[in-house]
């Protein structure tokens, strides 16, 4: 058993990678979408990686990207798992060259169908369940208890992170409520796009470990 897992994503520099490990972080989330203002180049990235090695795992960040670029990535910068944040297809999770996080966007279009295909697709470590853009109050939220009972009726599906407007602020609440096997969060940590601030980042660790909650280890995960 261990805690709920923190990604920290949006990672853009060596500094507030180093910073994120020291507060507690356990993944770390590298961009790659060429419309992110938090896009990295691999140059970049590969530093990060190696700067964190051994105390945060790292994901490469991806949308509507070809498998052969994804893989060539990973491979270059040393990525343990290729998030997919676009529309992709669950068919692709088996030829990318790491464990795969699929990226669930919350809304009414979205189906259990879906979701069940990418939690039973093969290469697939995590889901990733995340508020659409400019979502506010809680209409959101019964979609969200929707694609979440289809998520745990299996293995990976129980393996899920939550993101979407997480902060120190609210973050002990989503943990208690849901129960996720991890948090993710960026702008809630940020100065400003692409750039974390250190004490935010520590009060949101520490909100999370506050918690006491445990989960089981994932597939694809280092212990």
């Amino acid at each position: 058993m261990q805690t709920t897992r923190i990604k920290i994503c949006g990672i853009a520099s060596v500094a507030d990678a180093e910073s994120a490990a020291a507060a507690g972080a356990d993944l770390l989330g590298l961009i790659f979408a060429p419309t992110s203002p938090r896009r990295v180049e691999r140059d970049l990235a590969r530093q990060i990686v190696a700067a964190t090695r051994g105390r945060c795992q790292t994901v490469g960040v991806f949308q509507d990207a070809p498998v052969e670029a994804i893989n060539a990535v990973v491979a270059a910068v040393g990525c343990d798992f290729a998030q997919l944040h676009g529309r992709e297809t669950a068919a692709m999770a088996g030829d990318i060259a790491r464990p795969v996080i699929r990226a669930i966007i919350v809304t009414a279009e979205a189906s259990e169908a879906e979701v069940a295909a990418w939690a039973m697709a093969d290469n697939v470590a995590h889901l990733l369940f995340d508020r659409p853009k400019g979502a506010t109050g809680a209409g959101w939220l019964s979609e969200l208890g929707r694609l979440w009972a289809a998520a745990q009726a299996t293995a990976i599906g129980r393996q899920s992170f939550l993101a979407g407007g997480l902060s120190p602020a609210n973050v002990a609440e989503v943990v208690k409520r849901w129960r996720p096997f991890g948090v993710d969060v960026a702008s809630g940590v940020e100065s400003a796009p692409g750039r974390k601030d250190a004490e935010r980042m520590r009060a949101f660790c520490r909100a999370v470990r506050g918690c006491g909650l445990s989960t089981a280890s994932a597939r694809g995960t280092r212990p």
